[in-house]
């Protein structure tokens, strides 16, 4: 098991946006998959979790934290939860979900079910450099990032037969956004460490392009697409703070109102732009200096 935990972390990541092009046909039937590794569950309000025995206090870690954020949405959006999350071990990643890769959530929209990782000890996401605290804010923020892909979709587009809309960045940008919205209100020591984080992250690898048309990286080896996915990760992790930070939860209800989310299958990027800066002043520019802004924010 250490051999397969000890792939490369630029191979996963190419891995995880390959099968993220083909999710509808990959996860299906997620939820009987779970089921059958014969797992426990424990359910805290409308969401319930999944886990080993083993595992129990981690699961009860990401119900109290789904129930938290799930509660905080309902006051703040009006939006109803119901969801479920699987605590899983690395042997039932690799036994039951070949092809999902190891400590890599993904929101299974047709179960609503999050899948995560039990560890954090192990796993791609995990640094051996950061103490418990530290690598627990890394993956607990995936879980309220993977939350936020369900907001998104409740929240803005319940109409919408589509999972995800088709401009990654801005997707991306808005579970952030709901992500961090999140923490910052309720752990101000999370948010406070978080960005601490996602900057030193960025000082640890430069992409070769800097734009938001993330159609560049198709074109990508393995070696470069997962770092580089990465890295525009955490910058949007940082302008999901920093838009946060200005105008708070408003923003959401801004671009719920503002934003013709019945045509989103239409949306790029570029007529995008000028509409969000409208919203907030400043988008245009920082789509045109990614890279400065990317350095910038380390101070």
């Amino acid at each position: 098991m250490e051999t397969r935990m000890k792939i490369s972390y630029s191979l996963i990541f190419w891995i995880f946006i390959s099968f993220g092009i083909n999710a509808q046909v990959s996860v299906e039937h997620v939820e009987e998959r779970i089921k059958s590794i014969g797992l426990d569950t424990i359910r805290a309000n409308n969401v319930l979790v999944y886990f080993d025995s083993k595992d129990s206090l981690r699961a009860q870690e990401f119900a109290d934290l789904s129930v938290s954020m799930a509660e905080f949405y309902k006051q703040e959006i009006g939006v109803n939860f119901d969801f479920k999350v699987a605590t899983l071990q690395s042997q039932h990643w690799f036994s039951e979900f070949p092809g999902i890769p190891y400590a890599i959530p993904w929101p299974y929209f047709s179960d609503r079910i999050i899948m995560m990782p039990s560890s954090l000890t192990e796993g791609i996401m995990i640094d051996d450099k950061l103490n418990r605290q530290e690598n627990r804010w890394i993956v607990d923020f995936v879980l309220v990032h993977e939350y936020g892909h369900l907001l998104d979709k409740d929240y803005f587009r319940p109409f919408d037969e589509n999972d995800y809309f088709g401009v990654g960045w801005f997707r991306e940008l808005i579970a952030n956004y709901f992500a961090y919205a999140y923490i910052q209100s309720t752990d101000s020591e999370w948010a406070i460490g978080a960005k601490e984080l996602w900057k030193n992250k960025l000082l640890k690898y430069t992409p070769k392009k800097f734009t938001l048309n993330w159609t560049f990286m198709n074109d990508l080896a393995p070696h470069e697409l997962g770092p580089t996915y990465a890295w525009y990760q955490f910058m949007l992790n940082l302008k999901a703070a920093e838009l946060y930070e200005k105008h708070g939860v408003e923003f959401l209800r801004t671009l719920k109102l503002q934003l013709d989310w019945q045509d989103n299958k239409n949306w790029n990027t570029e007529s995008l732009l000028p509409i969000l800066d409208g919203i907030s002043p400043g988008f245009i520019s920082w789509s045109e200096n990614i890279e400065n802004y990317a350095k910038k924010i380390d101070k």
